[in-house]
């Protein structure tokens, strides 16, 4: 059964490289100074829902990174199952194979 399974480690590696670059787009930006000087009530309800979507975006950014490397490990992780199921075939029969005499 393992000798079926092929591990492309090449393309998790790249995919998980793939989720870092969008994370690294997913940073909290915070409004500019001019921004949060206000009197009207719409504005600071405007201010803080979008201090709430940059906390959000930036924890989305956060989780892709956890992914990423999630991908890496996974993909390690199988390799080195794949290897221990190969090593079981080596081994021989679990139990001992009793055989008649000629």
């Amino acid at each position: 059964m393992a000798e079926n399974i092929r591990v492309n480690q090449g393309q998790a590696e790249k995919d998980a490289a793939l989720m870092d670059s969008a994370a690294a787009y997913l940073g909290n930006v915070p409004l500019t100074r001019q921004d949060t000087r206000t009197t009207l009530p719409a504005n600071e309800r405007g201010r803080s829902a979008y201090g709430r979507g940059q906390e959000r975006i930036s924890r989305l950014g956060v989780l892709l990174d956890v992914e990423a490397e999630n991908i890496r490990g996974l993909g390690a992780a199988f390799v080195e199952f794949d290897e221990m199921m190969g090593r079981f075939k080596e081994n021989g029969p679990r139990y001992p194979v009793i055989r008649a005499r000629e």
